[in-house]
């Protein structure tokens, strides 16, 4: 059993680092520029909410809101960035479920949970399983997956790298399963979703979104989703709870965040801004497709929420003996 330090901030803790801070600027806000970094490269689910959200709040205030891609470190490039930003609401975080897992995976992290301010969570989008069409044996089903997961070494799952939700997930499943895996990482989900095409690797947790698109005959298959209803885009794969793993949800978490000591004004002001965006019949049509599920949370519930995912994934992450450094 792994030990590590506590870095889970209390609720009280993180309302604190909302509530706390230097005085609300002199002037209306904003007066200049606004960042939301986001931790991954162009292109994925994080990136096109923070895009959405910058055009809605450009046009609602008159000032710039532009999206900075730092990918890297799983997200920790640009968490960093931000927890050592300003606490002046002109930088902002792209808060994801990966993000959230690194501050309980890595020991020698320049930042942690308290370290920033949550602003508004807003929703996410429902894991997949996807197993590949060029692998042997054949996998068609989730029987056939746990009896490959049982014999031999098991099945080589890919992720976009360690402690993302792909991983964690693919991990606590071989667990419920019973079964055994060997994890090869790649620099984000694109280029593992092709290793599994390719039949170099054997399964992958992704979005629904991501799996649905590249699924075919020859490409994909997928054998489940993780959420407690079928997917739109994939009404024909059974939900976990169908296949007889009823507690088996993974939901790719978003949410935004800025710097610790970030004046609460300033906080309310960009969580009720965003809160519209994402409401915007424009938003809710385009991200329909991808199952986009809605989750609006702020204060209290939204502190709660981050740090019992934390406390979720860092007990996957301490039985399985997960490390980066």
């Amino acid at each position: 059993m792994l030990t590590r330090r506590k870095v889970l901030a209390t609720a009280p803790a993180l309302a604190a680092a909302a509530l706390g801070g230097p005085a609300f600027a002199q002037g209306a806000y904003p007066q200049h520029v606004i960042k939301i970094i986001v931790g991954n490269q162009a292109g994925g689910t994080d990136d096109i909410i923070s895009r959405f959200v910058a055009d809605r709040l450009t046009k609602e205030w008159g000032q710039a809101v532009i999206v900075d891609n730092r990918g890297g470190g799983s997200t920790t490039i640009g968490g960093a960035a931000v927890a050592n930003a300003a606490p002046d609401g002109y930088t902002l975080l792209c808060l994801i479920s990966a993000g959230i897992n690194q501050t309980v995976l890595r020991e020698k992290l320049p930042y942690k949970l308290s370290s920033f301010a949550p602003v508004v969570g807003v929703g996410g989008f429902p894991v997949a399983l996807a197993v590949s069409a060029n692998t042997t044996p054949k996998i068609t089903n989730l029987q056939e997956l746990a009896a490959a997961a049982r014999s031999g070494d098991g099945v080589t799952f890919a992720s976009g790298g360690v402690g993302t939700m792909g991983h964690l997930t693919c991990t606590r499943l071989l667990n419920a399963l019973n079964g055994k895996g060997v994890h090869v990482t790649y620099r984000n989900n694109p280029e593992g979703l092709q290793s599994l095409i390719g039949g170099f690797t054997q399964m992958m947790a992704a979005s629904v979104s991501e799996v649905a698109a590249l699924r075919g005959e020859d490409k994909l298959r997928v054998l489940a989703v993780a959420a407690p209803e079928r997917a739109v885009s994939l009404p024909d794969v059974p939900t976990f709870k169908e296949l007889g793993l009823p507690d088996f949800n993974v939901v790719l978490w978003h949410g935004f965040a800025a710097p610790a000591g970030t004046p609460p004004e300033i906080v309310a002001k960009l969580a009720e801004a965003i809160t519209r965006a994402v409401r915007d019949p424009e938003f809710v049509a385009k991200m329909k497709p991808l199952a986009y599920q809605e989750d609006i949370k702020t204060g209290e519930a939204l502190v709660a929420f981050v740090n019992g995912e934390a406390a979720r994934w860092k007990k996957v992450i301490v039985d399985n003996k997960i490390t980066v450094e």
